[in-house]
Order: structure tokens, then sequence, then C-alpha cells
């Protein structure tokens, strides 16, 4: 089984409404802290499969000494920083060491980097929760690429797409990222994913932006297809062939665990923490190894629902025929959570092990 920990080294500088990490303002960890738990999950993930690894999140470019811990990060023996790059370019263009911060990336070996789109200025920002945040995520790409780093444009796909689509086309022309990356935002069990559901797209807004997919370096049919198959009105034909116990029982193969910013280590991805592991700084290595590797699965978010508290199948089928049918999910898993909310079905408590 897979093994990854999402270290929160800092808060996010947005608080984007899709958001489904918890993102927003938090405490920055202590650098003696964050080197002392670096350093403890080398220690445990020995005892753990190979593959086990770390993502440094929400907004590592917020953190004072962020190139202390990249270092430590880089030089593990047993654990990987898996470094995905995302940044709102908020923390960095406010640094007026910023080309040393991304000096220190290179140095450390990470030189890919994204930014995420989610319409013009205006939209963007509206989306986001932070004025301002579009011209900082456009800069941001700008001095990367001047930096030599690899640059991805995630296009986060929403109801504005549909007017905004030639403006966001010419910016894309403009700022030659290395690629693009087209993104239907999902829906997990977090306490602030209604927020996006009156800008999340529909069947029309894709069909309106049709001719601009492959310019973006889509398959526009393939895109079109995944918008019908993942759309409200299609997953009352997937229910179907679907037993819900059943599926909710499948064996995972990845296993999420989250670091905050305390030191305190959780099952389960940051806002959706099922399960508290303790104080990593005091875990004793080869005895938290023996937990996490007795721990199931749950990179499929019905890891955090009860299976004795899930409705029947009737009041599922109801309630999304309710729903408007033309929206689109980036997951049919996504319908059902969305769903869930509607019947008032409570994620798991968190509990102490």
């Amino acid at each position: 089984m897979d093994i990854n920990v999402d270290f929160l080294v800092s808060g996010c500088n947005t608080q984007c409404r899709h958001c489904y990490v918890n993102g927003g303002p938090g405490p920055l960890m202590q650098t003696d802290d964050a080197l002392a738990c670096i350093e403890k999950l080398d220690q445990i993930a020995a005892f753990l499969p190979k593959g086990t690894s770390f993502t440094l999140d929400h907004e590592p470019m917020n953190h004072p000494e962020i190139g202390k811990i990249l270092y430590a990060a880089s030089h593990t023996k047993h654990i990987t920083n898996y470094h995905h790059g995302m940044t709102t370019g908020l923390g960095l263009m406010s640094r007026s060491d910023k080309e040393a911060v991304i000096q220190s990336y290179l140095e450390n070996g990470y030189n890919e980097f994204g930014i995420t789109l989610h319409g013009v200025s205006s939209h963007h920002d509206e989306i986001v929760n932070r004025k301002g945040a579009f011209d900082k995520a456009i800069a941001a790409a700008r001095f990367l690429s001047k930096m030599g780093c690899w640059v991805q444009i995630s296009l986060m796909v929403n109801r504005f797409f549909a007017e905004d689509a030639d403006q966001v086309s010419r910016l894309i022309d403009d700022i030659k990222a290395d690629d693009i990356y087209f993104a239907i935002p999902i829906f997990t069990p977090h306490a602030n994913m209604m927020r996006f559901e009156p800008y999340r797209a529909t069947l029309e807004a894709f069909e309106a932006i049709r001719r601009y997919l492959s310019k973006w370096g889509q398959d526009a049919e393939e895109i079109l297809e995944r918008a019908q198959q993942n759309s409200v009105g299609r997953a009352e034909e997937k229910l179907q062939n679907i037993e819900l116990h059943s599926l909710w029982k499948k064996k995972q193969d990845t296993l999420y665990l989250s670091l905050h910013q305390d030191c305190m280590l959780y099952v389960g991805n940051s806002g959706v923490e099922t399960q508290v592991l303790g104080d990593l700084r005091k875990l004793e290595p080869e005895m938290a190894a023996e937990v996490i590797r007795n721990l199931p699965g749950n990179s499929d978010y019905s890891a955090f629902y009860d299976i004795e508290n899930l409705p029947g199948m009737e009041n599922i089928r109801e309630t999304i025929k309710a729903l408007p049918q033309d929206l689109v999910y980036g997951d049919f898993p996504s319908i059902l959570y969305r769903t869930f909310v509607s019947l008032d079905i409570p994620t798991k408590l968190l509990s102490r092990i």
C-alpha cells in the first residue's frame, strides 16, 4: 500500500471555494519542529513500504526558512518528498528573497511548478477569496519561467469559463507555459465544499468552450464525454449497477495521513481526519509504523463514512433527482458525496487511538 503524509508546513494565502485540503490561512510550523518531523517521518518510513512519501503543503513558500526545510526534505533515506509544485504565487511574489527561494528549490532537485487559473482577474479572485490573487499568480508563472523552471497552468473549470475562455486563451499564449492541465473540481466530504456549488460548470458551459479545448492541449471529445459521464443526469444510470455497501468495502491501495503545524499526526486528508495518532515528535518509530501498517487505505473518500450510517439506495436516487441535472463533477463518487450533504450523512467522528 502507498502511504503519503500531507505535511502542513505553513498556511495558504487563499481560501479557494473548491479546496479539498482545507486550505486557508494558518500558522507556520516552527523550523526546528519541521526538521524534527522530517527526521521522525524518515525513521518511521524505515519500517513502512517502499515509496512512502510526504508532501510539503499548503503554501511552503510562505515559510521564512523554507530553504532549510527543502534541504532536509531532499536528503531523507527512507521517505520521499512528493513535490506537487502548485503555488498561489502570493507567498513567493511577496518575498524580497524570491530568487534565493527558487534557487533553493532548484538546488534540491525541485524544478516543476504550477499555478491554477479560475478565469480572468475578477472571477479568479472571487473564487479564491483573495483580491489581487490573479495578478500574483500570473506574475509567479512568469517569474518561475524566467528562473528556468518547468511551469504548468492548471485550468480549474467553472461556470465563468464560457465567458472567460477567449481572454484565458490569450493569456496562456502569452505565458508560454510548458503544460496545460484541465481540471474538473471534485466534491469531497469537507465542510467548505458547498461554497463552490454556485460556480460549478454545467454541460452548457463545457459545450461553450469546446472550440478552445484543442488549443489548450486537450482532447475535446474526451473532455466532453467525461463531462457527460460525470453529470448529475447520468448518475442514476450508474446507480443501477452499484451495491453501495459492497463498493464501500473495497480494499483501497493508498493511505493518506495529515501532519498539522502543531506536529499532530492524523489519519485522513486535511479537513476529514478520522483518527489522531499523536504528536509526531514523540512517537516511537517502530511502534508508529506498526500502527500505520495496520490502517486501511483511504484514498477513496468513502473511507470517511460509516457503512452502517449510509442511506438506502432509494433515498439516494430521489435526492439525486432533486439536484440540478446538468451540473458536472470530477468523478461519479463526487455526486454521491454531494448527495450525502443533502441527506445530512455525517463523516466519521475524530477518534484517538
